[in-house]
C-alpha cells in the first residue's frame, strides 16, 4: 500500500514542542504551498526562549496582524552562502538525516524537493542514496565513521560538511540501531548486515584546530566544493566558531539544544547544550568582533518551526537555518519518537523491508515538501514586508528590530536585545 495522505494525530498528554498547532500548521503550508500566517500564532503560550522575543512590528500592529496574506512579488528572501559561491532561493537548508535512519523515500524526497526550490538539502552521514546521488542541490557529510564515503561519494553535489557534533547529543558521536541494517543499508555504510552502525565521538584524525583546517583543505582540493563545519551549541560555540572561521571554513552549521533525533540518550539530549537563540547572536558578535564574519556562513538549526522563527534567527544573527523535523512533520511524521526502533507510522523511519505492506509515496512526499519551502518562503515574505524590509540579506543581523519580553536579563544580554 502507497501511503499518500496524512494520518490522524494522536491525542498526547505531556508537554511536547512539536504540538498540534505545529502540525497542522506545517501540513497547511504542505498541502497548499500558499502562507497561512504573517505572526505565527503557535508561540503563544509557549516556553522557548526564542517564542518570547517579538519583532517590533509585530508588537506596534495589536491584534490585525493577520489581514493580508498576499506577500509583494519583489520581495527577495533568497541568499548567498560560502562567500557567494552558491546561490539559494530561500535561506533553507534541509537538515542532514542520515539513509538508514530515514528509510529512502524520504531521503530522495528531500533532495529532489531541494532541486525542484533551489535550496539545500544534506544527506547525513552512512553514504548517499542513489537516487539521491542524481540529485544536484545536495550537502555530502563527512562524519566520525565515514560510512560509505569514497572519492567519488564526496564530489557529488555542492557542498561538504564535516560533522562534529550535533544539537541532540553534544559530545557523542552517531548510532544507527543493528536492527536496521538491513542489505541495502549494509551495501551503501560498507558495513555487515544487523550490526550497529556506531560513529565514535571524536574524529580520529582532528584533535586539534590545525587538524581540523588540515580537514578542510583536503576537502576544499579533493571536492572543489565548499566545506562547511556542523557543530552542537554549546557555551564556547562563539570561540569554536571564531576557529572555524579561521581554520578556512566557508560556513558553520549550529544544532541547538532540542534538535530532533530518535536515538539520544535523554540525560544528554535534556541537560547538554544551549537553545540555538542564544548560540546565534554570541557568534555572530563574535565573527563580527575578529573581522571574519563577511561572507562566511552560519546557518542555525534546532527546533525551527516556522517562518517567524526562520526570519528571527536570522534578526539575530544567522544567514540562514536548517529545518528538519518540520521536514519529516510535512511528509506525515505525527512525533511517535521512536524512530530508532524501526517500526513508523508513517513509514518514514521505518526498517526497510524487502517486500513492505506500506511505502510512502515518492511524489507526494516530494509535493509536499516542495510546498512546505514556497508556502513558507511565502510567510517569510509577508515578514519582510511588515518589517519594512526589501530582502533577506537586509534582514541579517537586525536586532534592532527584535524586542525581548518575558526573559531574563542575562538571556537578553546575551541576545543583545532590548527590553
Amino acid at each position: 500500500m502507497e501511503i499518500s495522505s496524512y494520518l490522524r494525530v494522536p491525542k498526547r498528554e505531556s508537554i511536547e514542542f512539536w504540538n498540534d498547532n505545529r502540525i497542522m500548521h506545517i501540513r497547511e503550508l504542505a498541502t497548499s504551498a500558499k502562507p497561512r500566517y504573517v505572526w505565527d500564532p503557535c508561540k503563544e503560550g509557549s516556553r522557548r526562549l526564542l517564542d518570547r522575543v517579538r519583532f517590533r512590528a509585530e508588537v506596534g500592529e495589536g491584534n490585525g496582524w493577520n489581514s493580508t496574506l498576499e506577500p509583494l512579488e519583489d520581495l527577495d528572501a533568497s541568499c548567498d552562502i560560502a562567500y557567494g559561491r552558491i546561490w539559494m532561493a530561500a535561506p533553507l537548508y534541509l537538515g542532514d538525516m542520515s539513509f538508514g535512519a530515514l528509510s529512502g523515500v524520504p531521503n530522495v524526497a528531500l533532495a529532489r524537493a531541494a532541486d525542484e526550490t533551489g535550496t539545500l538539502c544534506g544527506i547525513g552521514e552512512g553514504g548517499v542514496h542513489p537516487d539521491v546521488a542524481r540529485c544536484r542541490r545536495i550537502f555530502v557529510q563527512w562524519a566520525s565513521a565515514r560510512f560509505g564515503l569514497d572519492l567519488h561519494a564526496l564530489r557529488l553535489g555542492m557542498g561538504t560538511v564535516i560533522k562534529i557534533g550535533q544539537g541532540a547529543k553534544p559530545g557523542i558521536g552517531g548510532h544507527l540501531p543493528g536492527a536496521k541494517v538491513v542489505s541495502i543499508i549494509s551495501k551503501t555504510r560498507r558495513i555487515p548486515v544487523g550490526v550497529d552502525a556506531i560513529s565514535p565521538a571524536p574524529h580520529h584524525d582532528i584533535y586539534s584546530i590545525e587538524d581540523l583546517e588540515q580537514r578542510i583543505w583536503a576537502l576544499k582540493e579533493a571536492t572543489g566544493n565548499p566545506v562547511f563545519v556542523k557543530v552542537a551549541a554549546t557555551n564556547y560555540v562563539p570561540y569554536v566558531a571564531a576557529g572555524v572561521a579561521r581554520m578556512g571554513a566557508d560556513g558553520i552549521i549550529i544544532d541547538g539544544q532540542g534538535a530532533g533525533t530518535g536515538a539520544a540518550p535523554s540525560v544528554v539530549r535534556d541537560n547538554v547544550g544551549i537553545p540555538i537563540e542564544l548560540a546565534v547572536p554570541s557568534v555572530d558578535r563574535m565573527l563580527r568582533r575578529e573581522g571574519m564574519r563577511e561572507g562566511f556562513t552560519v546557518i542555525a538549526a534546532g527546533r525551527v518551526s516556522s517562518a517567524e522563527d526562520t526570519a528571527k534567527l536570522i534578526a539575530l544573527g544567522a544567514d540562514c537555518v536548517s529545518i528538519a523535523t518540520a521536514a519529516l512533520i510535512a511528509m506525515g511524521c505525527i512525533m511517535v519518537h521512536k524512530c530508532h526502533l524501526g517500526f513508523c507510522p508513517a513509514v518514514l523511519t521505518n526498517r526497510i523491508e524487502e517486500e513492505p505492506k506500506k511505502v510512502l509515496s515518492l511524489d507526494v512526499a516530494t509535493r509536499w515538501v516542495t510546498n512546505l519551502i514556497r508556502g513558507w518562503t511565502g510567510e517569510l515574505k509577508l515578514i519582510l514586508e511588515r518589517v519594512g524590509l526589501n530582502s533577506v540579506r537586509e534582514l541579517v543581523g537586525r536586532r534592532d528590530l527584535l524586542t525581548a519580553g518575558d526573559i531574563s536579563e542575562d538571556s537578553r544580554r546575551a541576545m543583545g536585545l532590548e527590553r
